[in-house]
């Protein structure tokens, strides 16, 4: 007979925000050494270089694939500050007011326009990211088709190369 389980919940009517997004715990390690340099001629790199190569770019496209989900966190969490001062904005204008005028004096507001500015910052970085995590992609890719072109032609040229000097 199957035992049933139950996972115990907490019932703490405030919700608390996952630990994962608070900024406090890092998913990603940034990789010790910077982006490397692609080498035009792939072809030219010895098998362990190339491989060492391979493993720094997917260390770094790890990287950046966290950073970007970070970013669109951050993007999103912005975003919803600059709705929540232009709603506050909103609230706070008189009724005869209309909406159009009201909008317009939101310019003026320092709230709305901090809000504003750090959606835009928060966008500028998502996109950012977005382009060095798409770089380390394309170079992954790049380097991985040389890898296996590199495996295989290593039938009859392998053994060749095996008895010669």
């Amino acid at each position: 007979m199957a035992q049933k389980r139950t996972i115990p919940r907490n019932n703490n009517s405030s919700y608390d925000e996952p630990s994962l997004l608070s900024g406090s715990v890092s998913l990603g390690f940034k990789p010790d050494e910077e982006i490397p340099n692609l080498p035009r001629d792939l072809t030219s790199l010895s098998d362990q270089r190339l491989m060492n190569l391979f493993s720094e770019y997917v260390s770094w496209q790890n990287y950046a694939a966290t950073e970007f989900a970070r970013c669109e966190v951050e993007e999103a969490r912005a975003d919803a500050a600059v709705r929540y001062a232009e709603a506050s904005v909103m609230i706070l204008s008189s009724d005869k007011e209309t909406v159009t005028k009201t909008k317009a004096t939101m310019i003026n507001v320092p709230d709305v326009q901090a809000a504003r500015d750090r959606a835009l910052e928060a966008y500028a970085a998502r996109k950012m990211t977005s382009v060095v995590h798409a770089n380390c992609e394309r170079c992954v890719s790049l380097i991985s088709r040389e890898l296996t072109r590199r495996v295989g032609r290593e039938g009859p040229e392998r053994r060749n190369s095996r008895w010669n000097p």
